[in-house]
């Protein structure tokens, strides 16, 4: 009983929850980037008001030509590149979970798998794919594979000796095993490295856009700094910012309808 109540009236600090500082510390910081422009705190030029910024992304937001050159390619190269590292990960997962010895060999270079610089192979992709969509599509999904592999493992690993060999006494083939017995056991744990995925995916596709591309979501920002077009650039980090948020809050609502379940 008392746990209970513990969990249901956090520890309050000042008369404020948690979640209330936090609330209160994004309207401070909203406050700030209205009000320092406006009262020469900041420069105006540098950091142009929220309100400002807002309206250009509302603007950008209904041009056809802005879905068509820069955020349509780059929500179309985040869309493939998790799917490839969704799908592969998953995959790549099974394989080393069910042959130890491959697992063997892979394990140290999936625990430094991000020591390691990925944009340096950008020169080698670009030389197989050529310059385009492939490249960018590829170096995002390079980035998220990692975390579902590792999640996908895991999820494996914590699977009950006795759900192994209840399934094996079966005899189900092993489409079925893989489908009807260890997907439905891991999938709370792949569920989180897909929403990692998803957050690399996006980190990798606008990254290759500023490195070396002529449209997406990155060019334009890469292009508006370079051109000092202040208010396009900040729109279109706005546009970025909140595009992250909302599919973390929506993988954030998936988890938990799935722990209710559970």
């Amino acid at each position: 009983m008392r746990a209970s109540v513990l969990q249901r009236h956090p520890e309050r600090r000042l008369g404020l929850a948690p979640g209330g500082w936090t609330c209160a510390g994004v309207a401070i910081i909203l406050v700030f980037l209205e009000a320092g422009p406006r009262s020469g705190l900041v420069d105006s030029f540098t950091l142009p008001p929220l309100s400002a910024i807002l309206a250009r992304a509302s603007q950008l937001l209904v041009e056809p030509t802005f879905w068509y050159r820069y955020l349509g390619p780059s929500l179309l190269a985040i869309l493939l590149a998790f799917a490839l590292a969704a799908v592969g990960g998953i995959i790549i997962g099974l394989i080393l979970w069910r042959f130890a010895p491959i697992r063997r060999i892979f394990d140290p270079w999936l625990s430094i798998y991000y020591a390691i610089p990925t944009f340096a192979l950008y020169p080698l992709l670009v030389v197989v794919a050529g310059i385009g969509l492939v490249p960018v599509i590829l170096l995002g999904a390079l980035l998220g594979i990692v975390s579902v592999i590792t999640s996908t493992l895991d999820g494996l690993d914590s699977i009950p000796r006795i759900t192994i060999k209840l399934a094996r006494s079966l005899q189900l083939s092993t489409l079925d095993h893989v489908l009807k017995i260890l997907m439905p056991s891991i999938v709370n744990q792949v569920v989180v490295g897909l929403r990692l995925a998803l957050s690399f995916s996006i980190i990798g596709v606008m990254a290759s856009e500023f490195i070396l591309s002529t449209y997406g979501l990155g060019y334009f920002i890469s292009y508006a700094y370079d051109h000092f077009s202040v208010n396009d650039m900040y729109a279109g980090i706005v546009i970025v910012l909140f595009f992250a948020l909302g599919v973390n809050f929506l993988f954030g609502l998936l988890l938990r309808r799935r722990g209710k379940r559970v």
